[in-house]
Parts: structure tokens; sequence; C-alpha cells
């Protein structure tokens, strides 16, 4: 029963630690969908470009998709014709970031940590869009008018549609309802690394740094967590006293490591540009875990469990939380019976 308490008593700090920066989040997500929508990418990327690894990464950095969210659009944009360095580009800084998971890091770790995070993704994108080797005789052009979507071809219905009901409905419907899940079983988990990790093993990953490198990866590999349901998880780690630059990892990387990105990569874009896709992602993370650990200021990146019980919590955060959870449970319950039905 203690455990039960002591279970629910950290999922709800946790909760109000992210909540708030989550809705906020959600918000910009839906304004930015209003501008910047999948066939706007498609027009901007869907062609061959010296600067086609930069615009890729450059792209992917604020769109809220997470790992397989990216899946169709990127794979659309191979068949438009956007070159391989594009998409790998794009396919790194995507699920790494996205404007909702800058805004709740942010509001979590604080601004050097969002910084670092964006930085790492967009280098990470540049150095395996620009090392992947070009090939055009796998692209399938298509140059059929684009409707795919509900934003390509304006009709009189779409044109009077309330900009405020459609930027909710997106964020709402189509981003938080996919995130839902995720970010639940990434709460849980992160509820409890905060209770099962023992303090010799937190001794244990700090002495060991680079041990611990090596293992965040693995743990990585077969967890599919989006950017922002990596962020409790990362915060769990950094409550215990875990190294901030093994922390950071799991945030950073672990988006776009997962089996599931992996196979898709190896699909669409074949063994070489799989290989290219991990060492760029492995070096540059683990260059700025190095950093972070060894030379950054340390307070930057302080966190323990005391100061996560601690802290005093605003009433922006407790009502965050609830409206947060709510919407969370919602979407989860009803995944959950759409299954049950099938």
């Amino acid at each position: 029963m203690e455990f039960i308490l002591i279970f629910l008593h950290n999922f709800w700090e946790l909760s109000m630690m992210i909540g708030f920066y989550v809705l906020i989040g959600l918000i910009f997500v839906g304004v930015i969908h209003l501008y910047i929508s999948e066939d706007w990418i498609k027009k901007h990327l869907g062609s061959q470009s010296k600067y086609s690894a930069l615009k890729g990464a450059l792209y992917g950095i604020p769109l809220p998709l997470c790992s397989c969210g990216v899946i169709p659009l990127a794979s659309s944009l191979r068949q438009k014709g956007a070159s391989k360095k594009a998409v790998t580009s794009f396919y790194i800084t995507t699920p790494m970031t996205g404007i909702d998971s800058i805004i709740a890091t942010y509001g979590v770790f604080g601004l050097p940590m969002a910084i670092i995070r964006v930085i790492s993704s967009f280098i990470s994108g540049i150095i395996a869009g620009s090392l992947t080797k070009e090939s055009y005789d796998d692209i399938q052009e298509e140059n059929k008018p684009c409707c795919s979507s509900s934003d390509c071809c304006s009709t009189n219905k779409t044109e009077q549609e309330n900009k405020l009901k459609k930027a909710y409905n997106y964020a709402m419907h189509e981003v938080f309802s996919d995130l839902a899940k995720p970010m639940f079983y990434g709460l849980i988990l992160a509820t409890l690394f905060l209770l099962l990790i023992p303090n010799n093993g937190v001794e244990f990953l700090n002495d060991n740094l680079f041990v611990s490198y090596v293992l965040i990866f693995l743990v990585a590999l077969p967890l599919y967590v989006c950017s922002i349901s990596a962020i409790p998880i990362a915060l769990s780690m950094l409550a215990l006293g875990v190294s901030p630059g093994v922390a950071f990892i799991f945030l950073a990387a672990a988006p776009a490591t997962n089996i599931i990105t992996a196979g898709i990569i190896k699909k669409i874009l074949g063994n070489d540009v799989l290989i290219v896709y991990l060492i760029s992602i492995i070096l540059v993370t683990v260059s700025f875990a190095l950093m972070i650990d060894f030379v950054f200021p340390k307070e930057w990146f302080t966190y323990t469990v005391g100061s996560l019980e601690s802290e005093s919590k605003s009433v922006l955060d407790i009502c965050g939380a609830i409206i947060f959870l709510a919407i969370m449970f919602y979407f989860v319950i009803k995944q959950w019976s759409v299954y049950k039905k099938v």
C-alpha cells in the first residue's frame, strides 16, 4: 500500500512539473499548423537543392511529430523527389525536437538544456544529411496535384472554418491524441525509475559515465518514446542524481533511435543511410553529453529528488497538471476501448 501511495505521489509531482508546459506547447502546435502545413513542407523540401540537408534540418525542428508520425510525411517527401540528404536530416530533427517538446524542455529543465537539445538535433541532422550519398534511381517522381490532406486544396468549407477550432482540433485530436499513450507510459517509467533505482545504482552510473552512455542508448533502442514523453524519464534521472549528460542522451537521442524508426529508415533510405543516421546521432549526442558533464556550469543542470518534492507549486502548475492528466487519460482510455472492440 505504501508503495502505491508513493508511486501516485511521484506521478502527481512529475505531472505538475510538465503538465502546464505541455499545454502551452500544444497551443503553439495549433498556431504553427495554421501557417505551416505538411503540403508547405513538401513544397519546400520536395526538390533537389545544394542546401537540402540544411533545409531538412531547419524545417524538421519545430514540427510536433513523433518518430512514427514523421514516417508518412518523410515517405511522401521522398516520393515527391526530395533528396536523401533532405529526408535524412528531416528524419532526425523532427522526432528529436518539436515546438511542444522545446517549450516543455525549457519549462522543466531550463533554457540551457532546451537550447542544447535543439542545437544537438540540428547538428546531427546537418551531419547525417551532408554525409548521405545521393542516388536518384529510386526516387519516384509524382506530378499529381496535391490534394492528400484537408489543408491542401481550398474549398469554401475550409476557407470559412474557424481558425481557433482548426488549431484546437489539430493540437488535440491529431497531435496530443497520438502522444497521449507514449506520454502516459513515459510518466509510469519515470515514476518507477524514481522508486526502483537504488542509490548504489546511481553511484555506479555516475562513476562509469562512458558505460552509462552506452547503457542509455541500449535502453532507448527497444523503447518507443516521443520527444515530449522522454522529458519525465530524463527528469526522473536528474532528480535521482544521475549525471545530467546521461539524462540528456536519453532526452535527445531516445526519440530518434528506437527500433521502429531504424527499421523504417532502412526500408525507405537504405542501410548506408541508416548507419550514417545512427552514427551522427550517437556522436553528436555523446559530444554534448560530455560538455554537459565536464564543460558547462553544473548549476545549469542541477536537480535532486528533494527539489522535486519541496519546490513550491503554483496554481498554474496544479491546474495545468489536472487539465493535462484529464486530457491524457481521456485519449488513453479512448484508444484502449477501440482496441478492445477490434
